[in-house]
């Protein structure tokens, strides 16, 4: 009996990984591409794509061991950059977040997701569980990527 409800849960686990596979493979065809944008208040965002060459594309259910983290900070008056990550060593971290998130100074720094939900407030722990840091540098010019699972959303990159 264990030996089947083994047997019946790996391949109940392989079908996941090959959907998530099969979510992000080409059919041949030009692939959608997220495009990153800056609203009038300049918070930058990238489009989330869903679908690609008529494929789900799916966030994968994992974190990890050293993820982007620091606390949300902003300035209303800064149109560059008005809201940032700041790091555990003081630095300022650059953030694309995904499109629909907004962002409001009430009169501290409120960021809202596309839900229009509060999702992290001025001086909040914010983890960007699915962002590397080794990936990007952090910077304006080479910011992270608030993709994946990311405060109780998916948001899928491509």
């Amino acid at each position: 009996m264990r030996l089947r409800t083994r047997r019946a849960w790996l391949a109940a686990t392989l079908s996941l990984a090959v959907l998530a596979v099969a979510g992000c493979a080409s059919s041949g065809s030009a692939p959608s591409r997220s495009v990153i944008t800056a609203a009038p208040n300049g918070l930058r965002t990238f489009s989330v794509i869903h679908e690609m060459n008529g494929n789900p594309v799916v966030c994968p259910a994992f974190g990890l061991v050293n993820p982007v983290v620091g606390t949300l900070e902003g300035n209303a008056t800064d149109k560059r950059e008005p809201v940032w990550l700041k790091s555990a060593d003081g630095r300022r971290l650059s953030v694309v977040w995904p499109e629909g998130f907004t962002v409001r100074f009430e009169p501290d720094v409120v960021l809202y997701n596309d839900q229009g939900k509060v999702v992290a407030r001025a001086g909040q722990r914010t983890e960007l569980s699915q962002t590397r840091p080794e990936e990007h540098a952090g910077t304006f010019d080479d910011p992270y990527i608030a993709s994946g699972l990311l405060l109780g959303g998916c948001y899928p990159f491509q």
